[in-house]
Parts: structure tokens; sequence; C-alpha cells
């Protein structure tokens, strides 16, 4: 290593704001900082310091109330949005959460979308949506996010996306539950075909009994 002493501009040590005028010192703790758009590994300090940029953004979105409103909209209706916001719910839940981070979670639904495409794994006829902004009503259609296993927590390869109808109809239902239900309803011949009816008319097909088809 050289004995020559760095050169440090000792102009560059602190910065006045452009709006309180005040100065600082010249870091992360009184301005934003952003990556230089042409040097490498540069970095830019915004002209305002971080409490006049914070109150310059508070006092834009009082004035822009509508149009911040439409702009949020706009991104929760988006792919990147809509996963952002089932991430986050999911991360809150009591459930308990083992997907390690966003980039994971998108993967889960990049690995189903080669399997079922855009449309619901239980409910085949239903292509999977992102409407937002109906008011407290739920879309039958819209993504969601189900954990196959309900006693393991949220975890790569334990969920699937599916619609909310599905997600709804499905509750908590444990696969043992269903596997005895299933077992029960095969021992009658009457409710066999009450299911057979019913899962058509819930697959948006229309029923032939077995001596027609």
């Amino acid at each position: 290593m050289g004995l020559r002493k760095k050169y440090i501009n000792s102009t560059l040590v602190n910065k006045t704001c452009s709006k309180c005028y005040k100065t600082y010192p010249r870091d992360e703790e009184h301005f934003y900082r952003r990556q230089h758009h042409s040097r490498k590994d540069t970095y830019k300090y915004s002209a305002d310091c971080i409490r006049c940029d914070n109150k310059r953004m508070k006092q834009w979105r009082v004035n822009h109330k509508e149009q911040k409103k439409q702009s949020d909209l706009k991104y929760v209706k988006s792919e990147r949005g809509y996963f952002k916001a089932l991430h986050y719910s999911m991360r809150r839940s009591n459930k308990g959460n083992l997907i390690k981070d966003f980039d994971e979670f998108m993967d889960c639904w990049e690995r189903q979308k080669e399997k079922y495409g855009e449309y619901c794994p239980y409910y085949p006829h239903i292509k999977l949506t992102r409407i937002k902004g109906q008011g407290h009503k739920k879309t039958d259609s819209n993504i969601s996010v189900d954990r196959l296993v309900n006693s393991l927590p949220y975890a790569k390869g334990n969920i699937m996306f599916i619609s909310w109808k599905a997600n709804n109809e499905k509750a908590g239902i444990s696969p043992y539950i269903a596997k005895k239900m299933l077992g029960f309803i095969n021992k009658s011949k009457h409710l066999k075909l009450f299911v057979e009816i019913d899962t058509a008319t819930r697959n948006n097909k229309t029923f032939i009994p077995y001596h027609k088809r």
C-alpha cells in the first residue's frame, strides 16, 4: 500500500440544502442518495435535505390525492404490484412463512404458470384475475395464495395460486377430512351422483349420465 494520502475535496464534506439553506454533512442521514446516471460506483445526493424532501412529498400527496390514489391502484393491478401485496399479506400471516423472499415467491408463480397457465388449478375454466378497486366485495376469479396442507406454514412446495372462489370453498379443511369425506360419499350411489352433477356445474360443463357416455 502506498503512503500517499488520498485527496478529499473539503468542499464536498458538507452540503447546503437548497430549500432551508441549512448545511449538513454530505451523507445518507441528511440527504437521499442515488446512483449516478453515467459514472460507475458514483452517487449523487439530492439538492434538498431529507427533512425538506419529506415535507415536499407530503405536500405533494395532499395536493394530488386523487392522482396518487389512481397511481397506487394502477400499480396494485399490475402483476408485480398485485403479487407484492399478496407477499406482504402472507409475511404478516400468523400461519408461518418459510418463503425466503419476494423473488422465491414469484418463482413459485412462474413455475405454476408453466403447468396450469393463468387458470385456477381447481377450476380450470376460471382465468385468474387481478381486479382491484371494487370496494370490499371479493372477486371470485382473483388470485389468492393457498396452503395445500393447512397445518404447515407457507413454503415452497406447499403454496398454490388459486381463485378466491376455490380458496373460500376449500377453507380450512384438511387432506385427512377430505379423504374421509370422499370415502363416505363413495359408499352412497345417490351422493356420488350428486357430486358428479355438482362437479360438472362448478366447472361450467353439462352433466352426462354414465349410460349416455
